[in-house]
């Protein structure tokens, strides 16, 4: 993870560097023949357990767009694999990298196919990793990966002809809203080097030329001309493909951008491709042209370094349980003991109260039974105030009865009488028995300013009773007394003339309430 080889092959050279925590550490560089082979065996075994990333930058590629119906997931994966089959049926290193999506009503994907056709120079350097399994992340083409350089140095919008100088020649591509389309690469012969400016124009309108052909611009393409190089005179070379050409050019030096990204000055204008390197080394990887089994060892390796670390982080996440679990038994073992120290001071205390109680004569279990005894009785604890609340509200709304007795009993039997004896022993009967006690009540009074009007007196006392049913709390109301005799053997006595008699006389009635039984 945090150390890598990163590899650049070229048709005469591979490049190999070695970047640690995303810096630079070393390099070197094999010629391609077989003592340079020789040296890069001797080079894997340093770093065996390294992983490594291949670029290439080879003059035998090809680039292909090609339009597919839009999928998704597996059947994409799967339609990709067979168009592939059938353009570079013979190639080893090919990807398919996602451009765009149409805007017509179909919406279909374009995809650009990219393909290595002939791998004749990277045969040594990949049969010297095989012998050694070394871990082989991927092979990558050097054009994609300047496509992510140059959306790290923000230039990835309109039509861009990017032209870089490398040490194994000229390197030019043509990128669409930051997407490569095509590359190629050119030889520097050595008497161009002292004419670097007209060589970049001539190569420049070349380029532009081929584009037109291909119909990848129009003639009136607003083409921009990138200029990536490690010689002094970018300026002058820019400068002289703008006055020639017409063209809006711009320069980039890579000193520059190396001093920039962490690399030294020095190494980038001897190897350009270093910087190239570098971005893969943080990174920015673009598609991968390997097959499956040539990347077989770093998935292997990459599998066991991800079950390896997964389980130190599990004995990490045990071992910091154990210590938390340890650390709260000794808490809690502290809190025991500190419990031990004051429950025995609890109990010396108590010793010492304890022998200065006073001598009883009643037992424990005396005690205990007569506390048992006092909260029954406190439990069946009742009083005459729910029955006095109901007369009084209903005497409330009749002012012409006068209330003269209440009685109130509480007692199991509802055939109970209006007889003190009965009364007195209804509390002990309810007590022994443990049934329902009812709250009953008797009622005597009379009907205010009576004259005689019998018929009035009794409708008075029928609606008194009526409305004692009428609340809620009554069970029953049973008329003991009507405020006159109805009986056919009583005799009338008295006369009707006699104002003192009729004035004298009471219309005295009795009723027994009784009150629903309260849940307990």
């Amino acid at each position: 993870m945090f150390d890598r080889l990163i590899l650049c092959a070229t048709n005469d050279k591979l490049i190999a560097g070695r970047w640690q925590f995303g810096r630079l550490r070393n390099y070197d560089v094999f010629i391609n023949d077989a003592q340079g082979h020789a040296g890069f065996a001797d080079f894997l075994l340093r770093y065996s357990f390294v992983p490594i990333y291949l670029m290439v930058d080879a003059q035998e590629e090809d680039f292909h767009v090609e339009t597919l119906p839009h999928t998704i997931g597996r059947t994409r994966h799967e339609m990709l694999q067979r168009k592939l089959n059938h353009v570079y049926r013979g190639s080893t290193f090919r990807a398919a990298q996602f451009l765009t999506r149409e805007r017509d009503k179909r919406r279909d994907d374009r995809f650009l196919f990219v393909a290595l056709t002939n791998t004749d120079f990277l045969q040594p350097w990949l049969e010297a990793m095989v012998a050694q399994q070394a871990q082989l992340a991927g092979v990558y083409t050097l054009p994609m990966v300047s496509q992510r350089l140059l959306k790290k140095i923000k230039l990835n919008a309109g039509d861009i002809l990017l032209s870089e100088q490398l040490s194994s020649g000229l390197r030019q591509s043509y990128l669409h809203q930051g997407r490569l389309r095509i590359s190629r690469q050119v030889q520097i012969p050595a008497e161009a080097y002292d004419k670097l400016a007209y060589f970049h124009l001539v190569e420049t309108d070349k380029a532009r030329l081929y584009l037109l052909s291909q119909r990848l611009i129009a003639r009136d393409t607003a083409l921009k001309v990138v200029v990536l190089t490690p010689s002094d005179d970018a300026e002058h070379i820019a400068r002289n493909i703008q006055q020639e050409q017409g063209l809006e050019c711009q320069a980039i030096n890579l000193a520059q951008v190396a001093s920039h990204v962490g690399l030294p000055p020095d190494h980038v204008r001897l190897f350009p491709e270093l910087l190239h390197m570098h971005m893969l080394a943080r990174g920015n990887v673009p598609d991968n042209l390997a097959p499956e089994p040539i990347t077989r060892h770093y998935k292997l390796e990459f599998l066991r370094k991800s079950l390896v670390g997964s389980a130190l982080v599990i004995a990490l996440l045990g071992l910091l349980l154990t210590v938390l679990y340890l650390v709260q038994a000794m808490g809690e073992a502290q809190k025991i003991e500190q419990l031990v120290v004051e429950t025995r001071q609890q109990e010396q205390r108590y010793g010492e109260v304890a022998n200065n109680f006073p001598a009883t004569p009643i037992n424990g279990m005396d005690l205990q039974t007569a506390a048992g005894i006092h909260e029954a009785i406190r439990q069946h604890e009742t009083n005459p105030g729910k029955m006095m609340q109901v007369v009084s509200s209903v005497l409330n709304q009749l002012p012409g009865i006068q209330l003269e007795r209440l009685r109130w009993v509480m007692s199991p039997n509802l055939a109970l009488g209006d007889t003190e004896s009965e009364g007195a022993t209804a509390a002990p009967t309810q007590a022994a028995s443990g049934g329902t006690l009812y709250q009953i009540g008797f009622v005597s009074g009379e009907i205010r300013g009576f004259a005689g009007d019998y018929r009035a007196a009794l409708e008075i006392v029928q609606h008194f009773s009526e409305v004692l049913k009428a609340d809620a709390s009554v069970m029953e109301v049973v008329i003991l007394q009507q405020p006159v005799n109805v009986s056919s053997y009583s005799s009338l006595q008295g006369s009707t003339t006699d104002e003192r008699t009729a004035q004298r006389e009471k219309a005295v009635f009795k009723l027994k309430l009784v009150l629903k039984p309260e849940a307990s």
